[in-house]
């Protein structure tokens, strides 16, 4: 989160959604992308979404309020039609390679910044 509020600054998401994609987003726990969805807040926006796939639906199979049995499958078939449409544009899109980010802190009140920046 810091690396992307470093590219677009604190108010980066004012007034939207953010939704989060791409292979390091689909390699996370469930935790960790319920902690980024939460944190998009501190870019400014409203929430922030990954869309649900099999580390969702896992996720939710057996807890207290889940469906069950054939009414599991028929919402996991729903759950499936809830991601951005094929060729739908954005106001804004922020690519990130994960593996070039560095460990990052943040030093108040200042911007984000690597571990490495004096």
């Amino acid at each position: 989160m810091l690396a992307i509020i470093g590219k677009t600054g604190s108010a980066g998401g004012t007034g939207h959604v953010v939704e989060f994609c791409g292979e390091a987003i689909r390699d996370l726990s469930m935790e960790g992308r319920m902690t980024l969805c939460n944190m998009a807040i501190e870019m400014g926006a409203k929430a922030g979404l990954v869309a649900p796939d099999e580390t969702t639906f896992n996720y939710v199979r057996g807890r207290l309020h889940a469906p069950k049995g054939k009414d599991f499958d028929d919402a996991v078939a729903y759950w499936k039609t809830l991601k951005t449409d094929d060729g739908a544009t954005f106001d804004t899109v922020v690519t990130l390679q994960a593996a070039e980010i560095a460990p990052q802190v943040t030093r108040a009140p200042t911007r984000a910044s690597d571990l490495g920046d004096g």
